[in-house]
């Protein structure tokens, strides 16, 4: 379990209107799939504006200052215009929300126990993500080694 800063936990809590909400997505821009599906999520249609912003770069430093960015680089991070902070499966759950085929599916899974299938599906997606379509490709940033 990890403790999130008070400043992000604030940013949490700050909310706001929802049906104005842009999002910007920290993603690790050392991990290949990480690059894979930030090309292939802004090449969707999506119901809302969404950003890539390279997680631990100058401009999430700067654009996020209250952020954990060693840990944004271990946990995908989302960022709502609203202030709203989503880590691990609640911001893969609000990349899906913004798509317009998978929305229905992200709000399902983003209560109850279907939150809980979501934050298993992530940590097997998270834990094995090193895993590349032309063999293993380990991570300098995080603790988890390629499979074998």
């Amino acid at each position: 379990h990890v403790m999130m800063s008070l400043a992000m936990a604030e940013a949490i809590v700050a909310g706001g209107q929802r049906d104005q909400v842009s999002l910007t997505v920290l993603y690790d821009e050392q991990c290949p799939l990480c690059r894979r599906l930030r090309r292939w999520l802004g090449a969707q249609p999506t119901l809302r504006s969404i950003s890539f912003v390279a997680a631990a770069s100058p401009d999430a430093r700067a654009r996020f200052p209250q952020l954990d960015h060693v840990r944004t680089t271990r946990t995908l991070t989302v960022v709502a215009s609203d202030g709203a902070v989503y880590e691990g499966e609640r911001a893969w759950l609000m990349c899906g929300w913004v798509l317009p085929s998978w929305q229905p599916v992200a709000e399902h899974f983003g209560t109850g126990i279907g939150l809980y299938f979501a934050r298993l599906a992530t940590r097997l997606v998270d834990g094995y993500r090193h895993q590349t379509v032309g063999g293993y490709a380990e991570c300098e940033r995080c603790s988890v080694a390629a499979p074998r």
